[in-house]
């Protein structure tokens, strides 16, 4: 591999542009042994297209000389192994981020690669649809079927003959004391200071401590589960 390289390239035409592939074998190791997304030069991507199109075309040129384009041909395969893998542990990892910025759990995104935003962003946009039709939708049917204030004070009404420990007035009282929460969205009480984070509405909300607060449902139940908040309301969900 490095005799390769070094027949193609000679000292004096090694520059900071010039990636070779032990480089990129650092790269993807890093990548491989770090949990979070590491961080790459901002040109990483444009020298790893030069070094691909160098061995390539030292290829061409070495047709006639069988030790040579034998070498050239296990550069080609280590390389496009290491590639591959890069970009598999990359892609996993940006597929994590995207999940905890739809979470709302605000992760920290500096070492995305600029070439790599515009895949971010369409991951959160698929991901956000994904569970609007799939989990958000099946909520809101289950709150559709509930029963309305209407219906409520019907019930009560019939029951009026039956021994209650409340009075009648008492429980129209509540009802119409009660907030009227859209049914995509449920009360939950802040435990601790949030970031703010974009919610499933595609709103920007900021939680205060010990604050009530109203957002979507799916939200909610991430928030939840993370320890965040707590929901009023726990029966909705």
């Amino acid at each position: 591999m490095a005799n390769v390289l070094n027949s193609l390239f000679n000292a004096k035409t090694m520059s900071d542009d010039l990636m070779t592939l032990r480089d990129l074998r650092v790269q993807t190791f890093k990548e491989r042994r770090e949990g979070r997304l590491t961080s790459l030069p901002s040109n990483f991507y444009s020298r790893m297209d030069k070094l691909e199109s160098s061995i390539r075309e030292f290829i061409e040129k070495s047709k006639d000389d069988n030790q040579k384009i034998t070498k050239a041909n296990n550069d080609i395969r280590k390389f496009s192994d290491m590639k591959l893998e890069l970009h598999k542990h990359r892609e996993r990892k940006l597929t994590d981020l995207a999940r905890e910025k739809i979470n709302g759990q605000n992760p920290n995104t500096e070492n995305v690669h600029d070439q790599e935003n515009e895949y971010l962003t369409s991951l959160c946009e698929v991901i956000e649809t994904h569970r609007k039709r799939t989990l958000l939708g099946k909520i809101a049917k289950s709150f559709a079927d509930t029963p309305k204030e209407e219906t409520i004070e019907k019930e009560v009404k019939q029951k009026t003959e039956e021994p209650i420990v409340k009075e009648e007035t008492t429980i129209k009282q509540e009802i119409v004391e009660q907030k009227e929460i859209p049914e995509e969205y449920i009360e939950v009480e802040v435990l601790e200071d949030l970031p703010t984070f974009t919610g499933m509405d595609a709103k920007n909300y900021t939680l205060k401590n010990s604050k009530k607060e109203i957002i979507p449902i799916y939200n909610a139940k991430m928030l939840r589960d993370a320890g965040k908040v707590k929901i009023i309301n726990e029966v909705k969900v």
